[in-house]
This record gives structure tokens, sequence and C-alpha cells, in this order.
């Protein structure tokens, strides 16, 4: 990342008068990698955001102009409330499996959640439970079936997934919405395992999708994501894929397949002291340290020192939530009140940590957007 572009936007920041910790995200930057997103994946795939990795409903409204989209895949109680009650009509796809306590109490309060969300099953307990709360309310409830296509992180064989079809396609207030599998280790596998592990996938994920018969067509099915959505292509087994990070680009996405996209999204923060020569503590004495120390406000974040140059995280001081020490240069040009920039690891769980998302345009804030709970 060019160290102009850092010191132009730490001084717009600056300008706005950033007093506290914030997460930032460069418009420029994210509609390239919208325009790259969509050049790189097949146009009659359907394509669902990933609202836990863009927490923010006008972040995903300005998203959703720039990518046609089927719908978002949603992780939370929480989140799935506030967007069920802000917007009429987006299909829900649930990410992972809710206890059905959760299920009850957004069907309690969002009557209509029964035509607008899937549900994530994964198991035939859950399965039953889910039948069970659809009959205690006497309310329809749209269920997707989890496939473990080779990531092992729970989900049905297609047996299970067969008979799972047999039992809600039976049931009067059931419907079978479709299924999902989600290969995110397909990206990450050392190369001498990996085409091993895509066969694998393959064979699951049309095995699951052989066992939906003809009904198969008209069903979402689900898969892919920020690290593989570009490998479908429309006329195979799936017919969407969801992505989300990819579009800001934290650093756990820096892979082969995102070279085309940039990082978008940072954490914001003001300096609070500038510490030039400071002594190791108990060593004062020998007066060693020619390096320059500053606090930033806040710390521990999911994110590294970006701005300014040269510094990382002290070793001396050791990670801190309140006022976390970076060590840098000694002739560092850096005073207190200047932005510091970090760059996430991940934008979920972080650009929605501050509340608030900073919009930059043409090295400038021009909006302040509210984020979703978690």
């Amino acid at each position: 990342m060019k160290a102009a572009y850092l010191v132009r936007l730490s001084q717009a920041l600056r300008d706005f008068g950033v007093d506290q910790p914030v997460a930032v995200v460069d418009l420029d930057r994210l509609d390239a990698n919208c325009r790259t997103a969509l050049a790189g994946s097949d146009q009659a795939l359907g394509r669902r955001l990933v609202a836990k990795s863009l927490p923010c409903l006008p972040l995903l409204d300005h998203i959703r102009e720039l990518v046609p989209t089927a719908g978002l895949m949603t992780f939370s109680e929480a989140m799935l409330q506030s967007l069920l009650l802000q917007e009429p009509d987006t299909d829900h796809l649930l990410g992972k499996p809710l206890p059905v306590s959760s299920a009850a109490r957004v069907l309690e309060r969002c009557p209509d959640a029964g035509r607008r969300v899937q549900w994530l099953i994964d198991t035939q307990a859950r399965l039953s439970r889910y039948l069970a709360l659809a009959d205690e309310r006497d309310t329809p409830v749209r269920l997707s079936l989890e496939i473990d296509v080779g990531l092992h992180r729970g989900g049905m064989t297609a047996a299970e997934v067969a008979r799972a079809v047999d039992e809600i396609v039976a049931h009067p207030l059931a419907e079978l919405s479709g299924v999902m599998g989600y290969e995110a280790h397909l990206a990450k596998m050392p190369r001498i395992f990996r085409g091993r592990s895509k066969r694998i996938y393959a064979q699951s994920y049309g095995n699951a999708v052989a066992t939906l018969g003809a009904d198969a067509q008209g069903l979402c099915r689900n898969t892919g994501g920020s690290l593989t959505f570009q490998d479908y292509a429309a006329g195979g087994v799936a017919n969407e894929v969801a992505f989300g990070s990819v579009l800001v680009k934290p650093s756990d996405f820096d892979h082969i397949s995102t070279l085309g996209f940039s990082a978008a999204l940072f954490i914001a923060t003001p300096i609070l002291k500038v510490m030039v020569g400071n002594p190791w503590p108990g060593l004062e004495f020998l007066n060693l340290r020619r390096r320059t120390g500053l606090a930033i406000l806040g710390g521990h974040y999911l994110a590294q020192p970006v701005y300014p140059s040269g510094f990382s995280y002290s070793g001396v001081f050791g990670r801190s939530s309140n006022q976390e020490v970076w060590s840098g240069p000694a002739q560092a040009q850096v005073q207190p009140d200047d932005v510091a920039l970090l760059r996430p690891s991940q934008s979920e769980a972080v650009l929605n940590q501050f509340g608030t998302v900073l919009a930059v345009r043409n090295g400038a804030v021009i909006a302040e957007w509210p984020t979703l709970p978690s």
C-alpha cells in the first residue's frame, strides 16, 4: 500500500475531526472492487452478499447499487431482526444454524420472516425442533439444508439430505428452500491436497443436490465464498454464490484469487502520545532506546498498524485495549492528535465494532453510516 495514499487518508480524517476509534471505508476502492467482482463472476449466477462481513445497511445499499444480488446471507438473530424490520423484501439465507429459540423470537417480532428467511438446518434433531416450532405457532417455515462438502464443520451427508427432504416435503407448514455447502477450505488447502479436496467437494455437493430431484432447479443452491466465488459458472449444480469480505479486502483475504482487489477498510484512531527515545521500564540508566513510541486511543484490534509508516506493536509494553503502544523509527514525523491507521485482518466484528463507519470519497469523508448489531 503506497505511503502517499495513507498520508492523505490520515490527513483527511484529521481534517474531519476524528477523535475516537472508527471504521473507515474508501468508496473509490470499494467501487473498483465491486467492478472486479462483477467481472470475475458468472453473470448468470445469483450473488448473495454476506451481511456479517459488511454489517452496515448503507454500505450494503451502496454495494447493491453496483452488484445485483439475490439476497443476503445473515448469521445472527440481532442482525437478522434489524434487517427484517428495515427492509421489506430482502431474502435471507442463514449462514449458520440458529437455536430454535432464536427463530421463535424472530418470528414473534417479524411474522413475515416465515416467507423471507431460509433457516439453515444441519442435523435431523434441529429439523425436528424447527418443524415443532412451525406446528406450535402454526407458522410456515422455509428450510435450507447445510451440506458437509469436506470442510467437516457440521452439515449433512447426501443420505441425510434425502431423509430431511422427505420429512420437509411431507410437513404441511414446511417448505424446502434449498441447500448450502460452504467450502472455505478449498482455497487454503496445501496444493498437494487441493485437487482431492475439490473432488470430494464436487461429489458431496452434487450427490446432495441430486437427492432434491426435479425440484432442484427452482431451489436456492448456494456455495462459494470471498476466495472462491469466481470459480463457479451457471449450469452447474450451484445457482448462486456468496461473498462479502473481499469487497473491502481485509488482510486475511490477501490471496492469489484476490490480486485484483484493493484494501478498502481501515481502523482510524487518534494518537494520544508521542514518546521519543522513551527508555525501557527499569533500565532507564542504559539509555539505549533509539526508537519513537506512540500511544493510540484504544487498541488490541484485529488489525495491524499501517500508518505512521514503520510502526508496529511494541514488544516492551505488549498489547492493550486502552492506549496501545506502537514502536517506530526515531525520526518519525508524528504528533499527538494525528490519526493512526490500521488494516483489519477481517471485516466481520471489526467493521461494526465502533457503531459508525466513515465513508471516504476522493480523499474526503462524505458520510457517517450507522452499523448493524452483531
